[in-house]
């Protein structure tokens, strides 16, 4: 359980960093899904996908898909209700953004 609360605390932002203020393509949600899946195998050395899924299930790890669009809701909210001159410039977008969410 140590290995993975530390994969998710360091590991896992560190592969995230960035990604809410882009676009993403699919195949690099499926890139970003690949790694995850990796390190899980390696964690618990398999290699049956099964075997991740249950882990990845009972260790709460959501999807790069998921995780990113949580993670682009809250940097929106922030750009928002920031009162930073830059962010208000980008205020109005953000929260139209947000809408299509």
């Amino acid at each position: 359980m140590l290995i993975v609360r530390l994969v998710k605390t360091k590991r896992f932002p560190v592969l995230y960093y960035g990604l809410e203020a882009c676009p993403l393509r699919k195949s690099q949600f499926s890139s970003l899904n690949l790694v995850i899946n990796s390190t899980f195998r390696k964690v618990f050395d398999t290699r049956s996908q099964d075997v991740v899924d249950i882990c990845l299930e009972m260790f709460n790890c959501v999807s790069a898909e998921q995780t990113v669009a949580m993670r682009m809701m809250n940097f929106l909210k922030r750009i928002s209700n920031s009162s930073n001159m830059l962010c208000q410039t980008f205020a109005a977008e953000a929260a139209k953004e947000l809408a299509t969410l």
